[in-house]
């Protein structure tokens, strides 16, 4: 099929070509490896099982596919969709080659791959927010606190989350806030996950870069207090990775401290920490929720972030900190994977 038709229909659908390209890279994969069984897989993929149960059961109903104790293989008729199958899904299936190899290499998980560049064309960063809200659920399986951090990335992830069944989930802001507009501070968003998972939000009214004794102080009020109660045993961190020295005077730090902030190597801001690149906490670091060393150890940590040229933030916060996911776009992954 020629590849600007598939563009126009990605660009059309979007929901309906992902579940196409997963199909038909399945179709493709259970022909290379068959019999194999959905959880080997679904391994290989780095896919969810009931991802893989759901695709596989739709080839099945199709005649393409059958299952056994032996695991998935293809019908005549389904081998006979292969080399279709392998035109439609070269896109998504070089996706994925890079997806497994940026994994093993940061050690994350799962890590999702949209194609394009933020950097260049912003409308990327949309896709993305979708790729990252479409994770969410499944993040969030078993999950009763999820804390979220402010930025422009996850308000785009919150709005594109689809309204389902109602969560048993309460949503509670992972920083304090950092001056900037209202609609992207993570008391805002908190809120607007909580609305479209259809759970519960709790307010934190706590600015970040307080000093010590007055973020103590302000601790022991109960409206302040609750919240970072709940934050401190959150099973999820959802959160936006930024450039340093952009968050730094975002944030109306002087000129001295920037250059002191850049004089220590910092290249990522993430939770309020600054990060150099072998990941080491080389500034701000005042949050009462979070120790550095906590994120990902503590809760299950997932990042989203895009565009070329925070590749090296992505490293410096990903490849030194446990994460369960990773959703970023093809500029920065590529770029990611020269780096390393």
């Amino acid at each position: 099929m020629d590849t600007s038709i598939l563009s126009t229909l990605s660009m059309i659908a979007p929901d309906l070509m992902e579940e196409m390209e997963l199909r038909t890279l399945i179709l493709e994969r259970v022909a290379a490896l068959g019999p194999i069984g959905r959880r080997a897989l679904a391994a290989r993929l780095h896919l969810a099982e009931r991802e893989v149960r759901a695709a596989a059961d739709a080839l099945k109903r199709a005649g393409c596919l059958t299952q056994s104790a032996s695991g998935m293989e293809l019908t005549e008729q389904g081998y006979g969709l292969v080399e279709a199958a392998r035109t439609v899904s070269g896109g998504r299936r070089s996706l994925a080659t890079l997806e497994l190899a940026l994994a093993r290499k940061l050690n994350v998980e799962r890590v999702c791959v949209v194609r394009g560049d933020a950097q260049v064309d912003e409308s990327v960063l949309l896709e993305v927010a979708r790729a990252a809200a479409a994770q969410i659920r499944f993040l969030l399986q078993g999950a009763s606190v999820l804390a979220v951090s402010g930025g422009r990335t996850m308000a785009l992830t919150a709005e594109a989350i689809s309204v389902a069944a109602p969560m048993d989930v309460t949503v509670v802001p992972a920083q304090g806030g950092m001056g900037g507009g209202v609609k992207t501070q993570a008391n805002t968003l908190a809120e607007r996950f909580a609305q479209k998972l259809g759970g519960y939000h709790r307010l934190l009214h706590l600015p970040d870069g307080l000093s010590g004794a007055a973020a103590d102080e302000l601790a022991r009020l109960p409206q302040i207090r609750e919240p970072l109660e709940l934050l401190r045993h959150t099973d999820v961190v959802l959160y936006g990775v930024g450039r340093a020295m952009e968050l730094a005077q975002r944030r109306g730090m002087s000129p001295s401290e920037r250059d002191e902030l850049r004089a220590q190597g910092a290249v990522a801001e993430a939770l309020g920490f600054y990060f150099d690149l072998q990941g080491n906490v080389v500034g701000g670091g005042a949050s009462l929720a979070f120790e550095q060393d906590e994120i990902g150890r503590k809760n299950r940590a997932a990042a989203v972030a895009a565009g070329s040229g925070k590749a090296e933030a992505i490293l410096a916060v990903c490849a030194h900190h446990p994460h369960r996911l990773l959703v970023t776009d093809e500029g920065a992954a590529l770029r990611m994977m020269a780096l390393l």
